[in-house]
């Protein structure tokens, strides 16, 4: 992994309700970048959560010899807010 950048804001408009938004959520996102600077890990978490805490949502792209992204993955299939964001390369993608 070449570099990390942290800290960007991200909202979360995924839960809607007869087209008005019922839920909105504002996230720190974290991404490392392989050497070719793709993004492999994309993680969220609230505002202020530490990158050692168990309260992370990450996912893992994989990427084509074209440089096109090709697969999204979470640490052991399961994107909920419970991993460590220092922790993304030791866990299993699915």
């Amino acid at each position: 992994m070449a570099r990390y950048s942290t800290n960007r804001m991200v909202r979360d408009y995924s839960k809607y309700s007869e087209g008005e938004l019922v839920e909105e959520r504002e996230y720190t996102t974290a991404v490392a970048y392989d050497a070719s600077n793709n993004p492999i890990y994309i993680g969220y978490a609230s505002p202020g959560t530490s990158k050692s805490s168990k309260k992370w949502k990450i996912k893992k792209l994989t990427f084509d010899a074209s440089n096109n992204p090709t697969d999204i993955q979470y640490p052991n299939g399961d994107s909920s807010f419970s991993f460590s964001w220092n922790d993304r390369a030791s866990y299993t993608y699915s």
